[in-house]
């Protein structure tokens, strides 16, 4: 994920990746427990805001895809 032309955008692409301001990864268990949280600015600073918006981003991604796993699981 990371901060693209000032907004936080989840699951980004290659273009988007190597033109970002801000590249960030997380990992986070089922519970929602950190594992990695790794933030890097690579054209201008971030903000504890901006870090915050990015935390909650991966959240929600995190549990959308455990939710996925837990449906294939289940089929």
């Amino acid at each position: 994920m990371g901060i693209v032309e000032g907004e936080p955008r989840l699951d980004l692409d290659y273009a988007e990746d190597s033109g970002c301001d801000t590249d960030m990864n997380v990992v986070m268990t089922e519970s929602g427990g950190f594992v990695e949280l790794q933030g890097t600015a690579e054209g201008a600073a971030f903000t504890p805001k901006q870090m915050d918006a990015l935390v909650a981003l991966a959240g929600q991604g995190i549990r959308r895809l455990i939710a996925l796993q837990h449906e294939a699981l289940e089929a």
